[in-house]
């Protein structure tokens, strides 16, 4: 009878109070976020979720914040940051409401527009050295080109075409090359001109699929006798069209070298210069030009570059296509490349965001932005709201609170069919904050346990004149803690999730000592204080129970 009574015991999912406790471990997701394998055979070093935590090679951390850099004072999107890159010096510009604003230096003041009167807002660009001087040159498919020679804006004369539909522009072989709105041809200026007689090149004829000619770029290779640039021309059903050659306008000169097809490219912004290589946001995924072109369309999972995360990217592509506000921008001094996600038009963006160090991805939202730039090695992004936001800066979001999130892949701890109960977790953290994150256990892949997030206040460094001696902090020091904390679950397989608030702790004040940099950060804006927060794994106790 007695045991029978424990077999029936066991068998409903109930432990015997003999049952001993047993350590283990989790890693960090150091992999990042994995939205492509199936939930019950995920790595345990990915993460079926992870929102604004970054991974790292050898942990997890929390994302840095963003602060108000330049307001233009439109209240409407920045929808493009343009960066010249002079000989002297570099400036940034921004074009809201019709106009083209300075915003290469923080202010509180709100700029006077160097350019007025646009009809788009949406401008691509290039840096074009010529014999005659560097130019910013940009287009935007409604007005005539614009150019930036260092000093002043001008708009250069151009015939053969009409200038005002020139709505994408590349160098290749030192000459400009336009895309043109609702058109299969592309045109060029000549040889180191920003301006003069535009000449035509048809390419309808290559694109069997029809559409028109989406974007231009160039692709550097080695072809066996040093490397050469090539011409690259893409529709907008997916054609690419690679020639070889100098001079256009010579057939000793210029020669087809194929047409491939590939998934449809997605917006004006849809190719990037990777290294020698191309990246194309495309309805496949971003893929790399080298491989696009060996493989069939359908091995474009293999070599996507958000290969992990290519479920979403599907999604993403198939809900938002039409939306303005696609791009990737390669971020080196944070090693990322941040592909732009507009969920809704002008309104909400989010990321994804790849480690280039080692292929890991992640999820950023709290970011709405219409564009990318970099200047300097900072990074920065058009709002919706006609402000110029620095990110990767400072501990929060504009002095509002930064919520991360991740949830760990379902692990069965080497024993797959046998129950088990939690009952208490820590994490491991390398901080210098005193950091409260929520906790919770999710059973067999389910993912609403309850969860509790107290909200961390970031620590106070001594704001000047008002510290109190010996008891402000005047710096953060960074530590490993791992605070052992009581969960519940009974289940097969489990993931742990965590949640950390954190909240800045002088919202509207002015910077803080200590924090904001002597000539770079301005006392009057919020910046600050910094968050170092890394998960280094998990730590947990559980009890095994039976194969039931």
């Amino acid at each position: 009878m007695l045991l029978t009574a424990a077999f029936a015991q066991k068998a409903k999912g109930k432990f015997p109070e003999t049952a001993p406790a047993i350590g283990a471990s989790v890693p960090s997701p150091i992999e990042g976020w994995d939205a492509q394998s199936p939930i019950a055979a995920m790595d345990p070093k990915r993460a079926v979720r992870l929102i604004n935590f970054f991974p790292q090679p050898d942990w997890v951390e929390l994302r840095r914040g963003h602060v108000e850099h330049v307001n233009t004072g439109t209240l409407l999107p920045v929808e493009s940051l343009m960066s010249y890159q002079g000989v002297a010096s570099d400036k940034m510009f921004a074009v809201s409401n019709g106009s083209i604003f300075d915003v290469t230096n923080a202010s509180a003041a709100t700029p006077t527009a160097s350019v007025t009167g646009l009809s788009n807002d949406r401008f691509q660009y290039v840096n074009f050295a010529t014999t005659g001087g560097n130019f910013l040159y940009a287009v935007n498919g409604a007005n005539i080109p614009q150019y930036f020679d260092g000093t002043t804006w001008a708009t250069p004369t151009i015939t053969g075409i009409d200038p005002t539909e020139i709505i994408g522009v590349n160098i290749h072989k030192n000459r400009l090359w336009f895309t043109l709105v609702g058109n299969s041809s592309a045109a060029y200026l000549p040889v180191d001109s920003i301006q003069g007689a535009a000449v035509e090149f048809p390419l309808g004829g290559l694109f069997n699929l029809g559409g028109f000619l989406m974007a231009m770029g160039t692709w550097t290779i080695d072809g066996g006798n040093g490397s050469d640039d090539y011409a690259v021309f893409i529709s907008s059903e997916g054609q690419v069209a690679v020639y070889q050659g100098t001079n256009p306008a010579s057939v000793a000169t210029w020669a087809e070298v194929g047409v491939y097809d590939m998934g449809p490219p997605i917006g004006r912004r849809c190719l990037t210069k990777v290294g020698s290589d191309i990246a194309i946001i495309s309805i496949d995924g971003v893929i790399p030009l080298s491989k696009a072109l060996v493989f069939e369309r359908s091995a474009s999972v293999k070599i996507s570059l958000t290969e992990r995360i290519q479920r979403v990217m599907n999604n993403s592509a198939r809900s938002y296509r039409d939306n303005f506000g696609w791009q990737l921008i390669p971020y080196p001094r944070g090693t990322r490349a941040i592909l732009n996600i507009p969920v809704q038009e002008n309104v909400e963006q989010e990321q994804y965001v790849m480690n280039t160090l080692h292929g890991a991805w992640a999820q950023f939202t709290g970011m709405n932005a219409n564009v990318w730039e970099t200047l300097d090695d900072r990074l920065f992004f058009g709002g919706n709201d006609g402000v110029v936001y620095e990110a990767d800066r400072g501990g929060t979001d504009v002095g509002s609170i930064l919520r991360a999130d991740m949830m760990t892949a379902f692990n069965y701890f080497n024993s797959r069919g046998q129950q088990k109960k939690w009952s208490m977790c820590r994490p491991l953290l390398t901080t210098d904050q005193q950091v409260q994150p929520g906790l919770a256990f999710n059973v067999d892949f389910q993912e609403d346990a309850p969860i509790f997030v107290p909200t961390t206040t970031a620590l106070q460094q001594a704001l000047w004149d008002s510290a109190e001696w010996d008891s402000d902090v005047w710096a953060g020091s960074v530590a490993t803690s791992g605070q052992w904390t009581s969960v519940a679950g009974i289940g097969y397989c489990a993931s742990i999730r965590m949640v950390v608030d954190v909240r800045h702790p002088n919202e509207g004040e002015a910077a803080v000592w200590g924090v904001s940099l002597w000539g770079v950060g301005r006392w009057s804006e919020l910046d600050g204080p910094e968050v170092v927060l890394q998960v280094n794994g998990f730590d947990l106790i559980r009890q095994n129970g039976g194969f039931f």
